[in-house]
């Protein structure tokens, strides 16, 4: 004999429902905003290099992106990370200062918010510089248009961003290790790396930070607690349906079976290439495929982690 178990009177079952449907509502807030963070820091493709790359090898990538044999379109900006000692009018200093020096698109190697103002560009003697880095030079965040002097070196102040700590954002061409690069493809992007690298003279990067993949992993987490609700809907439906004509239960079925098919070609384009469905059934690709993301993995936590990586803008 089974013990009996009675069952929930109807007045908690529908509290049991509301709070499972707040408990989906918090935990779609939470991977909404976990995705958003994603997109806003990961649009690009990170490379970290073992060492900084010289002048010679930014003039041939300037030189390869502008020509016609850069057929993946695929184009660079480069940064690197270093400490300076920083310094405004009327004595004020801050010592150590976390310094990003970039060379292309200041958004794609920093993609801070603005308080005020907007990132320098790519010529000339600007900068931009984290609010507590303008509170501890000048006091407040209204600094656009005033300068400070960075290694001996004059800056003009184009904008003011938010961060958590003291941060210098300025171009240059020395010291850069790392790049960002707009264009990677998302089905194959460790390939379209490796053959970008080779044709612009660059060698093989350490560690690649696959950015966009990150946003595609973030935004299919943060639909799970909608398709969760979609699916007790569905259930509720055709539980509903059991009680009507035959000919109207058979009808709803048929119709959701129908769109079911005609939704699974969308639903498998919109797959990335290295989610190849038709190699779902052999279990050697699911077997590489996890070697491969375990060993991508390995190589990001075994590398060199700068500011900018743990997002703290």
């Amino acid at each position: 004999m089974y013990p009996e178990y009675l069952a929930l009177p109807p007045g908690r079952r529908r509290w049991g429902y509301v709070l499972c449907f707040l408990l989906l509502a918090l935990t779609e807030i939470c991977l909404g905003l976990y995705a958003e963070k994603q997109v806003r820091l990961y649009t690009t493709t990170g490379l970290r290099f073992a060492s900084p790359l010289s002048e010679e090898q930014l003039v041939s990538v300037q030189e390869h992106q502008c020509g016609a044999e850069n057929e993946q379109q695929i184009y660079a900006s480069f940064w690197g990370q270093t400490e300076k000692n920083v310094s405004a009018e009327y004595g004020r200093t801050a010592q150590q200062i976390i310094s990003i020096g970039y060379s292309g698109n200041a958004g794609d190697c920093l993609p801070a918010k603005y308080l005020a103002g907007g990132a320098p560009g790519i010529v000339g003697k600007e900068c931009s510089i984290s609010s507590p880095l303008a509170e501890t030079l000048f006091g407040n965040n209204q600094v656009v248009g005033l300068c400070l002097t960075a290694d001996q070196q004059t800056f003009r102040i184009t904008g003011v961003f938010s961060a958590g700590e003291a941060i210098l954002l300025y171009p240059t061409t020395e010291e850069l290790y790392c790049a960002e690069l707009q264009g990677v493809s998302l089905d194959t992007p460790k390939a379209d790396v490796l053959t970008w690298c080779a044709a612009a003279g660059l060698p093989a990067p350490q560690t690649i930070v696959y950015g966009p993949q990150r946003i595609w992993f973030a935004r299919c987490l943060s639909i799970i607690p909608l398709l969760l609700v979609g699916m007790a809907g569905l259930v509720t439906l055709l539980r509903c349906t059991t009680s009507w004509p035959t000919l109207i239960h058979n009808g709803i079925w048929f119709a959701l079976v129908l769109a079911l098919a005609l939704m699974l070609p969308t639903l498998l384009s919109c797959l990335p290439g290295w989610l190849i469905p038709s190699r779902w059934s052999d279990f050697s690709f699911w077997q590489v495929l996890a070697d491969e993301i375990r060993q991508n993995r390995l190589s990001w936590e075994n590398g060199v982690h700068y500011w900018r990586d743990w997002g703290k803008f």
